[in-house]
């Protein structure tokens, strides 16, 4: 099948950072927690289920419990780096975010609708950027991590009050680092989620979610049919070093993830895969510090494209200030509906756009 390679107009030209460290290993991570092991097991995560008629507000799945209807989504931030794969729970987010960071390499946000989805290990969880902060923010989630940048601790500092957040640099016994792997302390900080929901109970934090963040995207009844074209095969690069390609299963109706030519697996070896593939091509700048922090201008939004049930079409999107939502459209400025079930949301550089190829 001929390929077709995607190139949008760009806004405007970035300047790029020319020196960032590829490790993300720094004190901002450490936690005092160094317990136990995690097993796969504890990995597969099973639902009863619920009654019909209520739809999961992040996967427009039906049969969703009413018992979790307002209550915050939570969203936690997982590295990429190869020494922290594969990742505990990789296979479970009803939504994962993704985008690039100091470095080239990418970082993760791992989104749950309740906190009940999570399961018993999740990790490595890892330190906070501003762009990560912003999009919990416009989620009116709960944001869980293990440190943070400057940046990103004077935004969460300047929403205290309003930003429900739990910091892995605070001791919480339910961070707690697996001796399985050899690989460095901070590639191996892991998230209970039954020691979280303790806490949850026990400390009185507000989970209930602001009215206008009740229905944070749009989903359709049924599997979407998008109207630009066949999409057996989306690649997407994020530098040179995270290349993805996404390969379209037409029994399971989902699109199969892989990363440098390898499959996308989690620590229990299942296969990660989408019902619906949404790119956003995002600008970016350098922030000018030592450690080549990058800023994502979300405020700009942009252009992209949207895979479904072997399909694609171009769209746009807006984010606007901290707390908006991310809003997600077509072509022509209506609204985009996904397909029921999980979604990969990857926010690429805007530079990087001719890198992208479906076919």
């Amino acid at each position: 099948m001929s390929k077709r390679i995607i190139a949008l107009a760009l806004a405007a030209a970035l300047t790029l950072s020319s020196a960032a460290a590829l490790s993300a290993c720094k004190k901002d991570d450490e936690t005092p927690s160094d317990i136990t092991e995690a097993t796969a097991a504890e990995n597969l995560q099973t639902e009863a289920p619920a009654p019909a008629g209520v739809t999961d507000p992040l996967t427009g799945l039906t049969g969703y419990d009413e018992k979790y209807v307002g209550q915050k989504l939570v969203a936690v931030v997982v590295e990429n780096s190869p020494s922290a794969r594969p990742q505990w729970g990789m296979s479970t987010p009803d939504i994962l975010m993704e985008y690039e960071v100091e470095g080239g390499i990418s970082r993760m946000l791992w989104l749950y609708s309740n906190i009940d989805k999570l399961p018993d290990t999740i990790g490595p969880v890892r330190s906070a950027r501003h762009d990560i902060v912003e999009l919990a923010l416009g989620l009116d989630a709960l944001f869980v991590h293990c440190g943070g940048s400057t940046f990103a601790y004077d935004k969460i500092k300047s929403y205290s009050g309003t930003l429900s957040e739990v910091d892995g640099m605070q001791s919480q016994s339910f961070f707690v680092r697996d001796r399985s792997r050899n690989t460095a302390s901070e590639h191996r900080l892991t998230l209970k989620s039954g020691g979280l929901r303790d806490w949850i109970s026990s400390s009185g934090i507000n989970m209930t979610v602001n009215e206008a963040y009740k229905k944070p995207f749009s989903f359709a009844s049924s599997a979407v049919t998008p109207s630009g074209g066949d999409c057996l095969s989306a690649q997407i690069s994020y530098s040179p070093s995270y290349n993805y390609e996404f390969k379209y299963d037409s029994a399971a109706a989902k699109y199969n993830c892989f990363i440098n030519g390898s499959e996308r697996k989690d620590d229990a070896g299942i296969q990660c895969a989408y019902t619906n593939v949404v790119v956003l091509y995002t600008d970016m700048a350098a922030m000018g510090t030592s450690s080549g922090h990058q800023d994502l201008k979300l405020e700009n939004g942009g252009t992209g494209f949207f895979a479904s049930n072997g399909k694609y079409e171009e769209i746009k999107w807006t984010k606007g200030g901290d707390r908006d939502m991310l809003k997600l459209t077509k072509a022509d400025g209506s609204e985009l509906s996904l397909s029921p079930g999980n979604s990969y949301i990857g926010f690429v550089r805007s530079t990087r756009s001719s890198s992208t190829v479906i076919g």
